[in-house]
């Protein structure tokens, strides 16, 4: 699952330095407490995204080009449409993945593999707004208010430690999704994902949970 990995390194723990510590507690407690209150609401997404990685060491920019979809609790489908075809679908189950290439897919048992089942619960407090939780495994500091964005840096001893520097995660003006998340990685590698045409609470198509069933 080599394309999922950063996605599921951003949906681990993260946290850095006591540099953040003189943050508002109060002020912060406050903004993600309404951030919670009016993600809450959203109990379906569905969204073009473009994700543009840049590869430091080659001078190389990699864009990626698709849709996703988000059904709580827990569904999540990841379509790429350009500039190669893969899916990736995440139920309460399992997670399946399919690609052009090889026309094969993949399925792994989140019974079988608790690590996955922490990542999609990381995945689900991501797109939930359910922030508050994660403050004993990140510091979170206020970069903007309006349009509010977050800055999230990697504790030392997190699994996301070793290889992110910082998350920076920009809203939309309701604050009722996220709308740009920008990756800066331990080796200079930047990945950021923008989401675009955002429709909540819209009905999603069953066919968008059948891994191999491309929409376009």
């Amino acid at each position: 699952m080599k394309k999922a990995v950063l996605f599921f390194i951003l949906c681990a723990s993260l946290s850095f330095t006591n540099l953040y510590a003189t943050e508002p507690d109060k002020e912060l407690d406050t903004i993600l407490t309404t951030l919670e209150e009016k993600m809450s609401t959203v109990e379906s997404m569905q969204t073009d995204f473009v994700q543009e990685k840049n590869l430091a060491l080659f001078k190389q920019k990699l864009t990626l080009k698709g849709k996703i979809f988000i059904q709580k609790p827990g569904m999540l489908s990841w379509r790429v449409f350009t500039p190669m075809r893969y899916s990736l679908v995440i139920t309460a189950k399992s997670i399946n993945q399919w690609d052009e290439d090889t026309n094969q897919t993949q399925s792994v048992s989140l019974s079988a593999n608790p690590a996955f089942q922490v990542a999609i619960q990381q995945m689900q407090n991501w797109f939930s707004g359910n922030y508050r939780p994660m403050q004993g495994d990140y510091y979170i500091r206020i970069i903007s208010r309006q349009p509010l964005e977050l800055e999230f840096i990697p504790k030392e001893k997190s699994v996301a430690g070793n290889f992110i520097q910082k998350v920076n995660v920009l809203f939309q003006s309701k604050q009722q999704y996220i709308k740009k998340i920008d990756i800066l990685e331990k080796t200079g590698d930047t990945t950021l994902l923008e989401f675009i045409n955002t429709q909540l609470n819209q009905e999603i198509s069953p066919k968008v949970w059948k891994v191999k069933s491309i929409l376009e």
